[in-house]
């Protein structure tokens, strides 16, 4: 009889470990991956966005393919926390080069 409990109590335990990993999955570390996800893709959305309309702006200037390399590259080095306000500031005037130049190089700026 004392084997047969302790196999019992042993399998418990078992299901009771497995039960709050499951638990912890799906009520913590679930949630923090959706998150992370919906924050990641909202950026490179935000990133795609800055850029298409920078090209677009390119696009209806006779700008020079240095001073496209210049933007682009500028856009690409702004802080993931300030591309909200990239994509902002860029609205503001998206077919000025000019305006979409001065916002990627003020928030690109440490």
């Amino acid at each position: 009889m004392q084997i047969g409990g302790t196999l019992v109590s042993g399998v418990v335990r078992v299901l009771v470990v497995v039960a709050t990993l499951a638990a912890a999955y799906y009520f913590v570390i679930r949630p923090v991956l959706d998150t992370t996800e919906k924050v990641s893709g909202g950026i490179n959305s935000s990133i795609q966005q800055s850029l298409d309309e920078a090209n677009e702006a390119f696009e209806q200037s006779n700008a020079s393919v240095q001073t496209q390399q210049n933007v682009t590259t500028t856009i690409k080095n702004v802080p993931t926390n300030r591309l909200p306000q990239l994509t902002t500031c860029i609205n503001r005037n998206p077919s000025s080069i000019q305006h979409i130049e001065r916002c990627a190089k003020r928030l690109s700026r440490p």
